[in-house]
């Protein structure tokens, strides 16, 4: 409880979660909401100044500033609880929205990540109205090229005299297939590149549920924040449930972190996911990075009516993540599975969410199949989908997973590659 005694007292019973460096939350249970409006009162009577105050559905929140020491107070219905985040390490966010260029039509891509050799991994690219980029996550270690895709990728969007304006960059959680090309780009592609922020809540490595995750992903943590200690000129933002903030012409609604799950079991790592709403131009974008269960159930309990979106990213990948009834929730009329085609075929049948999701959509798109691009707002029929680049080294993901698949399987996703538009590959020149 080292930050306890920057706040004024709490005056209940409450629960202790050591939430990262410099932060603490603590929760109240069984309160009215009439105890989080004294809180606040008594934050104000202690010196602290709000910065904004933000209701999403009926979930009242609170921000807080006095010196260095940020105070996050969340009032939820659902369950009668205040959540009370004390952070002594980070900033807020843009809480209020500036006038910005319009020379540009928005854009929201999903990346065709490179799945050669690795079968996960997700990189969604957003071209805001003034030319800028806000970018969310990037891809796995074993994606090789993909740090220098990403950097032609948006090279080409750049005007050849500037460099590459990415306006955010935000990492959903540190697992290696989002994190692992950020870590690459940063260390070769800087030079050419200005980012104005970083943005993401990371869990602990010393979280009292990692027992069974943590050890390998130490490395990442390692590699990640050595990439920022090499960088202390781009600002970093942790983000907390309840704050709504704004990069140029988009809204970001920050809904649910590894905060929100405790004091539950956080022991599956995909349950650390920082969900975003993003809304630019009218269009509602749902990204719940890996969410798991534990953190769907506290999305559809305390947004009920605010999930409902027009474009949503499938949860892990498609994997066991988010529930049937999210989807529904949800009730988007794109969904994108940032996924090879050959996962997709396999959890289909065992993850029913995975059809809900797409029988109440227009249409859906696997990122293996080539990157998609959508105009902002979205338009029924207005996507398209650049040529397949990239396809599976069988012998590659043999040799690395050991995975197997029938010559008649292999030769019918090569066949589907080249009519993507995709080129043909001197390996499979005899067959398969």
């Amino acid at each position: 409880m080292g930050l306890l005694n920057k706040i004024p007292s709490l005056d209940a019973d409450f629960l202790t979660y050591p939430s990262g460096d410099n932060c603490e939350l603590y929760l109240l249970r069984n309160v009215k909401f009439e105890v989080f409006v004294s809180y606040c009162a008594k934050l104000s009577q202690a010196g602290f100044t709000c910065v904004n105050k933000n209701k999403l559905e009926n979930n009242f929140f609170e921000f807080y500033k006095k010196g260095n020491v940020a105070v996050c107070v969340g009032y939820y219905d659902c369950d009668n609880t205040i959540r009370v985040v004390v952070d002594a390490q980070t900033d807020y966010p843009a809480f209020s929205p500036k006038a910005t260029p319009n020379v540009t039509e928005s854009k929201l891509w999903q990346f065709e990540v490179d799945h050669s050799l690795i079968d996960c991994g997700m990189c969604y690219i957003l071209q805001l109205s003034s030319g800028a980029f806000f970018i969310i996550d990037s891809a796995h270690t074993y994606s090789i090229n993909d740090c220098e895709r990403i950097h032609k990728f948006l090279r080409e969007r750049t005007p050849e005299d500037k460099k590459i304006h990415i306006a955010g960059w935000f990492f959903s959680h540190a697992h290696d297939d989002h994190i692992a090309q950020f870590i690459s780009y940063l260390n070769f592609y800087c030079y050419d590149t200005v980012i104005d922020a970083l943005y993401f809540n990371f869990i602990s490595p010393d979280h009292r549920d990692g027992g069974d995750w943590m050890e390998t992903h130490r490395g990442y943590y390692a590699l990640f924040y050595g990439a920022l200690e090499n960088h202390p000129e781009i600002p970093v933002i942790r983000l907390h449930t309840g704050q709504t903030f704004y990069i140029e012409n988009m809204r970001v609604d920050v809904l649910c972190s590894h905060e929100d799950v405790f004091p539950n079991d956080n022991s599956n790592y995909n349950d650390s996911s920082v969900v975003l709403m993003l809304t630019v131009d009218g269009t509602k974008i749902l990204i719940p990075g890996d969410a798991g269960h534990e953190e769907s159930y506290i999305l559809e309990a305390r947004y009920p009516e605010y999930l409902k979106s027009d474009i949503v990213q499938s949860a892990h990948h498609g994997h066991f993540g988010t529930t049937e009834n999210f989807y529904r929730l949800v009730d988007a009329d794109v969904v994108l599975f940032p996924v090879t085609q050959i996962m997709f075929d396999g959890d289909f049948d065992r993850y029913p969410c995975n059809k809900v999701a797409i029988d109440l959509a227009d249409e859906y798109h696997i990122a293996s199949n080539g990157t998609v691009e959508i105009p902002l707002p979205y338009k029924k029929g207005n996507l398209k989908v650049y040529p397949d680049e990239t396809f599976e080294s069988f012998k590659g993901v043999f040799d690395l997973w050991t995975y197997t698949y029938t010559p008649e399987y292999k030769e019918k996703l090569y066949k589907e590659y080249l009519a993507r538009g995709g080129k043909p590959l001197e390996e499979y020149k005899n067959g398969f």
